[in-house]
């Protein structure tokens, strides 16, 4: 045999093993993700975590998306910035006057600190899905842009 075939020989052998064990790699790489989904769906998570541009916060209890009664959404940082926070609680799909609307909360905190609880009473709201965001600006903000860091999320309010 020339040795030039050998070598095609030996590529194509590669080649095919590579392919085998990226196979077995994927299956089994299927079975751990199938554990950690069982695991999931076993274990409800309690608490909901957002984070973005320096603003961190916890949403909780939480059954997965599902809420009910008073939740707390707890400032775990906020951008050096900040002088105030908007907290949001509408149902999804809103479009109106937020600030007369019996479905909405909103909570404007001045001069926010980190560990900071804001409680959230959905008892005062109809059942539905409904969108939390938490917003951080500073004074003076442009109106054009006034938001440093802004995180959102959808629950399920079920009281």
């Amino acid at each position: 045999m020339k040795p030039g075939h050998v070598g095609i020989g030996i590529l194509v052998l590669a080649i095919i093993g590579i392919i085998l064990i990226s196979g077995c790699v994927q299956q089994s790489g299927q079975g751990t993700y199938q554990e950690r989904q069982d695991q999931e769906i076993q274990q409800p998570k309690t608490e909901i975590n957002l984070e973005n541009n320096g603003l961190k916060v916890k949403i909780s209890p939480t059954e997965d998306k599902k809420v009910s009664g008073v939740i707390t959404v707890t400032l775990q940082n906020i951008p050096t910035k900040t002088t105030k926070i908007l907290v949001s609680l509408a149902p999804q799909g809103f479009k109106g006057d937020l600030y007369s609307d019996p479905n909405v909360i909103i909570q404007w905190i001045e001069e926010p600190s980190i560990g900071q609880e804001i409680l959230l009473d959905t008892t005062k709201v109809e059942n539905g899905v409904y969108g939390i965001g938490v917003s951080a600006t500073y004074e003076g903000a442009p109106e054009s842009s006034p938001w440093i860091a802004l995180v959102q999320t959808q629950v399920n309010v079920q009281n």
